[in-house]
């Protein structure tokens, strides 16, 4: 087979595929309208066209830094990368011959035409975190469906996916029962996770979000976004410079500064039409199948973040399809304690602020924070985390942005759910017990740091400095 002409090189590597065949079971969560089409007939692209070499080798450590000048980026970033020619070249036919198959002959995706939905992920201690995040997109208003992937049968939880998940209008899917459709098995977890759901999704429009991850408006409004219906994928950016490797170019034949010139992206969130970019999202998948060690590794050599958030844009730019990464740079809620959430910004008013101003100068106003993305350590789950202070600002600040006090409506929640009887996880074991101090409730935990965080005497400080302040500012008017 020509597939594999390119695994002649003397450091070649062929990896071993089992043909035995996973069995599924019935359980629930793995309801799935689907013809079965999709995955038997992707599946042996994905081993096909994988690697037959070892991966490339860190000589150093990327150098790692906020996005600033383009130019002076470009000037400091280096390829920290180790790999042989013929190694380089077997890699550029595996690719050459996999992007040949899905651009001639594209991926039937399985998926109901017409719908919009959320898909996210979770499992284990990210199940307290999602469930926050759900509570939290139903207080917006929105009726938008949502499927919940799941790594494997052993992440399942009943409580979770058949009442506190099904309460919400969200559904549980495992994705290994999904794939062990093919003989061909492959294990997808953590990074790759998010590619694969898009591509299984039953949704024809989705908006993906990570658990801990959640937007404050509606979301069914972006989907109505201008921008969106003409590109049919839109992206977010993250905070650092590009850190790809000249390797990446080569072996896709990108021109040589097509990722360094862009922002690198922050992919908590991502809206796509499967619809308009099946075949960025089957290319996606190729560069996640293969992403540990190699892809990623390309992508990002180490540096922040590292994982699947560079294959969408890296996948579309190669394909040469059309997206929109928003202008707006995110920025942190707060700033006070260590990894305070990210804001990402509302599109619609993204896009229009970058038309009307391109170079996105001083003078064009911020968009509205759209997204809160609480990706930090221990994020949002009531047995990991305990505080006496506020973390995401005074509240009078967060009632401007928001319209409300955003933090203590999370922890609001987050108290609701450690107190509320029916709620439970396997993450939690015995909530009677498992706070963070030994033999603390998660409940007592959640209700001391509410109260020190929230109490009225520190909200009154807060009000009072404000207040002082205005009158400060008549006073000097005067």
């Amino acid at each position: 087979m020509t597939a594999f002409a390119h695994s002649r090189h003397t450091d070649s590597f062929i990896p071993s595929f089992s043909t035995s065949q996973t069995v599924l079971t019935s359980q629930p969560a793995s309801a799935f309208e689907s013809d079965g089409s999709f995955w038997p007939s992707f599946a042996p692209l994905l081993a096909a066209a994988a690697p037959r070499v070892q991966p490339p080798e860190f000589t150093g450590e990327v150098f790692t830094r906020l996005r600033g000048n383009p130019g002076e980026d470009y000037e400091r970033q280096g390829n920290v990368l180790q790999w042989s020619e013929s190694a380089i070249a077997s890699m550029k036919g595996a690719h050459e011959w996999f992007l040949t198959q899905i651009q001639f002959s594209p991926p039937t995706l399985n998926y109901t035409p017409g719908t919009k939905g959320i898909v996210t992920s979770g499992g284990g201690k990210y199940f307290p975190v999602l469930l926050v995040s759900l509570r939290m997109l139903r207080r917006t208003g929105s009726t938008l469906p949502v499927e919940i992937f799941l790594n494997n049968k052993e992440e399942y939880e009943e409580l979770a996916c058949e009442v506190l998940f099904k309460e919400l209008g969200a559904k549980c899917i495992i994705l290994s029962e999904l794939v062990g459709t093919s003989k061909i098995v492959f294990n997808f977890e953590h990074y790759q996770i998010k590619s694969f759901a898009l591509l299984f999704s039953s949704f024809e429009e989705i908006l993906f979000l990570d658990a801990d991850n959640f937007p404050v408006y509606k979301p069914e409004d972006l989907f109505e976004a201008e921008v969106y219906k003409e590109r049919g994928m839109v992206l977010w950016p993250d905070y650092w410079i590009c850190t790809s490797s000249p390797f990446f170019n080569q072996i896709t034949g990108l021109a040589e500064n097509a990722l360094q010139d862009r922002p690198t992206i922050e992919a908590g969130q991502l809206l796509v039409d499967k619809k308009k970019h099946a075949d960025t999202l089957s290319l996606a998948g190729y560069y996640n199948a293969y992403g540990d060690k190699y892809f990623y590794r390309l992508l990002s050599q180490g540096g922040a973040g590292e994982g699947d958030k560079e294959t969408f844009a890296a996948a579309a730019l190669v394909l040469n399809k059309t997206f929109y990464t928003v202008s707006e740079r995110p920025s942190p809620l707060g700033g006070a304690g260590q990894g305070p959430p990210v804001l990402q910004s509302n599109l619609a008013e993204d896009w229009t602020v970058s038309f009307e101003n391109p170079n996105r100068d001083e003078k064009a106003p911020p968009a509205t924070p759209f997204f809160v993305h609480a990706s930090w350590s221990p994020k949002l789950n009531p047995k990991y985390i305990q505080r006496t202070e506020r973390v995401w600002g005074p509240g009078v600040e967060s009632e401007k942005t928001f319209g409300e006090d955003l933090e203590m409506t999370v922890w609001s929640i987050m108290v609701d759910m450690a107190c509320e009887d029916k709620v439970q996880f396997a993450d939690w074991g015995d909530k009677e017990v498992g706070g963070v101090e030994e033999g603390v409730s998660i409940c007592d935990q959640m209700l001391k740091s509410f109260d020190d965080m929230f109490s009225p005497k520190i909200e009154e400080v807060h009000v009072e400095e404000e207040r002082d302040r205005g009158e400060d500012n008549d006073t000097e008017q005067q």
